[in-house]
């Protein structure tokens, strides 16, 4: 049991990198994400691909477009 347990340990902190989040940071404190900010975590961010994020035309991304294009896959993903 206890090699289990060590065996568990060990392949959960292998993955834990598969798993971490990419954290996109608000560097201007707008409210929203330029896509200069998206690149900084995303740097394969194109501008296609924010036009498609930023699904009000506001120019930035909010949590919820950003929270919905990574429901829909449109970020590439980060390295």
């Amino acid at each position: 049991m206890k090699t289990f347990a060590l065996t568990l340990t060990a392949a959960t902190l292998a993955s834990a990198p598969l798993f971490a989040q990419v954290m996109v940071e608000d560097m201007d404190a707008s409210g929203g994400y330029s896509q200069e900010e998206l690149m900084a975590a995303y740097p394969d961010v194109t501008e296609d691909i924010f036009i498609a994020m930023d699904t009000d035309a506001s120019g930035e991304v909010s949590d919820d477009e950003l929270a919905a294009a990574k429901d829909a896959s449109l970020l590439p993903m980060a390295e």
